[in-house]
């Protein structure tokens, strides 16, 4: 019996932005998107050219789709964070020890080496593909690390891991740290609005403008549950729902633990 594949819808090949880029090469491509940080086109140039091979690939070993859905987006994670190694030369591309023959040769062997990890399972895996495509999610990560500290916790704590200011608060006061109310909630606000605001200008325009004729942003301000929707239960929170006390933790353990959870 031969396996029907499907692949994931990506709208992002017909904006105005990418058409033109669909001609380029992929060296091109590649060493623009390591020169001009502050644009994110080329990276989703390349995720409209190889996603498609991506996912068959995935789709090949018989997961299913919410794991595919799971390992593509991974897939694309890996690769923005590798491209800045990426080298040319004669014999094709060189990436620290990696060598291949072409790019495309490349991006096939880091899919099969992710294929051969251990994955969650189907109920713990919480990532949407049409809510998040990999590139928005690639530079919402990669926004983050420009909030200050304090309102990356804030903002953390409570869109990821689903905690109240309150306990967000009390949190804070075992690490000998005291803040209103009020404050964690204008550190919220301003998480929100940053974390958008740090978005190169044109993801933004792809991912984020509901009318592309008039250029404007949508109406309504995303939270980063909506942008970014790898959501977890709430950290310390007992099966029963019932409450606890803030664990013992430091902030840069939370952080690192969000981080460990974003990274699968």
């Amino acid at each position: 019996m031969v396996k029907v594949l499907s692949f994931p819808r990506i709208p992002e090949r017909q904006h105005p932005l990418i058409q033109p880029l669909l001609t380029w090469s992929d060296e091109e491509l590649v060493q623009h998107f390591q020169k001009e940080r502050d644009r994110g086109c080329y990276f989703v140039a390349l995720y409209c050219r190889y996603g498609p091979l991506v996912y068959s690939v995935l789709q090949h070993h018989g997961r299913s789709p919410v794991q595919v859905d799971y390992l593509f987006a991974k897939v694309w994670h890996g690769l923005f964070f590798s491209l800045d190694l990426v080298e040319f030369t004669p014999e094709g591309v060189k990436v620290g020890d990696e060598e291949a023959h072409s790019l495309r040769n490349w991006i096939v062997n880091r899919t099969a080496t992710l294929i051969q990890e251990e994955l969650p399972g189907i109920e713990q895996i919480t990532y949407v593909l049409q809510a998040a495509p990999p590139p928005l999610w690639c530079y919402l990560e990669a926004s983050l690390a420009y909030l200050s500290p304090l309102s990356r916790l804030v903002l953390v704590t409570t869109q990821t891991f689903h905690w109240s200011l309150e306990r967000v608060r009390a949190y804070l006061e075992v690490q000998g740290e005291t803040y209103s109310l009020e404050e964690l909630n204008r550190q919220l606000e301003e998480g929100l609005a940053r974390i958008v605001e740090y978005l190169p200008p044109d993801i933004r325009q792809i991912y984020l403008v509901a009318d592309l004729n008039s250029g404007e942003p949508s109406a309504t301000q995303p939270t980063l549950e909506e942008l970014f929707p790898n959501s977890v239960e709430e950290v310390g929170s007992p099966p029963d729902g019932t409450s606890t006390s803030p664990p013992d933790l430091s902030i840069d353990n939370l952080l690192a633990e969000w981080e460990r959870i974003l990274s699968g």
